[in-house]
């Protein structure tokens, strides 16, 4: 399954302090010499990617499922994104030249049925001939072996409900924590946490310090933490290719970057056997950004 649209709203107040990363500006600019407008972002957020687009000239589009990132987009950068599911977009057919789909999509979602929806839905707005990016999250192998160790991290699923939860916990519940799940005395648990601290990544440690002070700020944060899914993939080069091989779509190119993997698809190839329980696209297309 996806992250519920509830999640999305509640962390939308925050978001703005940690929308630069995974799928980042950085990672942009790997792929930036590609494109070819118009460009379509799904997962849009409050617009960081669309807006750092049309700052270099592009046509530029965003959807994004939550109505509170939506908001925000328009009022911190003054974007209309489109409010829409990625599996039922108000865009016309052979809309686009390059779709781009960011982290928290496709990614997030462990639902194959709803992937072969949103991704049968990108072919049907890209132009004939475009482009189409599907990012992945990427963890450092310091962070992956931590999660694994402690078992929030198993069979590529991370145990995202849980995971949120030790952004609740002080320095010395957490290190009882640590102990606890690793199933170490003191000293392996100081062991454990030195080198995350020493080989995890400057982002990382940033990101985990900002959602520690996300989560403690928000009003009721056991709500948001119920919101979330329980369960998240989390799926590795090898995990990815598998994905793409059992939709049946051709990746031309999987480029391995320092916070995300960047599958570039085909987007002519045959997406499967058709879901009968697909959305059936909207045709009207709102206001757009261009």
């Amino acid at each position: 399954m996806k992250q519920p649209a509830d999640f999305w709203d509640a962390l939308a107040p925050f978001h703005s302090a940690i929308e630069n990363n995974y799928f980042d500006l950085p990672s942009l600019h790997h792929i930036r010499s590609e494109l070819r407008e118009p460009v379509l972002v799904v997962g849009a957020g409050q617009g960081l990617i669309v807006a750092e687009l049309q700052s270099k000239g592009f046509q530029c589009d965003g959807v994004d499922f939550s109505a509170e990132m939506v908001r925000r987009a328009r009022s911190r950068r003054g974007i209309i994104l489109i409010q829409a599911d990625a599996s039922a977009m108000p865009l016309g057919d052979a809309t686009y030249e390059t779709i781009i789909y960011a982290t928290g999509v496709i990614d997030f979602n462990s639902d194959e049925n709803a992937i072969r929806c949103i991704l049968r839905e990108g072919q049907r707005v890209v132009k004939p001939g475009g482009k189409m990016f599907v990012a992945f999250y990427r963890l450092s192998p310091a962070l992956e072996s931590f999660l694994t160790k402690l078992g929030l991290l198993s069979g590529n699923v991370v145990l995202h409900r849980r995971s949120l939860e030790t952004y609740l916990l002080t320095g010395p519940q957490m290190f009882r924590w640590v102990m606890k799940n690793s199933g170490t005395g003191w000293l392996g648990a100081a062991a454990l946490m030195l080198r995350l601290a020493t080989f995890g990544t400057i982002r990382e440690k940033a990101t985990t310090l900002k959602m520690q002070r996300i989560v403690r700020k928000m009003k009721d944060p056991r709500a948001f933490i119920q919101a979330a899914s329980e369960t998240q993939p989390y799926r590795n080069e090898v995990e990815i290719r598998k994905l793409f091989d059992r939709l049946n779509i051709p990746i031309q190119e999987l480029r391995t970057l320092a916070t995300c993997w960047i599958a570039r698809a085909t987007p002519a190839a045959s997406v499967g056997p058709v879901a009968s329980n697909c959305p059936a696209p909207e045709r009207e297309k709102p206001e757009q950004s261009h």
